[in-house]
């Protein structure tokens, strides 16, 4: 059994070590918590946005999306006025949350770079 000291050196250890562990990421994510359609071949699917970069997007919805599937994704930016409707492949699944990578074209290119501006602003400014 650990007793009190322990679990608590243990409990400190983790929170250090994730506060200086640097970043896995790509590209930078901004919290989103806005509604989001996605659109599939069959339906549209109402869904959350959880957060955003220049590339791609988490979202929680219930439905079945395959992973290769590929979506289009309808939702308001940060600091906009007007929805934008972007293609996209599901890159990742867990449970009930979906990693969505923004392409860059019709010709189904993973996007280097997605830059919606409103006003000469990035969505993520």
């Amino acid at each position: 059994m650990f007793d009190c000291a322990t679990l608590s050196s243990l409990a400190f250890n983790m929170i250090l070590k994730s506060i200086f562990q640097p970043e896995r990421r790509r590209r930078k994510r901004r919290f989103l918590n806005s509604s989001v359609q996605v659109f599939t071949g069959s339906a549209p699917v109402d869904a959350l946005g959880i957060n955003l970069s220049d590339v791609g997007m988490c979202v929680f919805t219930i439905a079945n999306l395959p992973l290769g599937s590929q979506v289009e994704v309808e939702f308001l930016p940060p600091r906009s006025q007007e929805q934008v409707r972007v293609f996209g492949t599901v890159r990742h699944r867990a449970l009930y949350l979906y990693g969505i990578e923004f392409l860059a074209d019709a010709d189904q290119r993973p996007a280097d770079r997605v830059d919606f501006r409103t006003r000469d602003q990035s969505i993520l400014s």
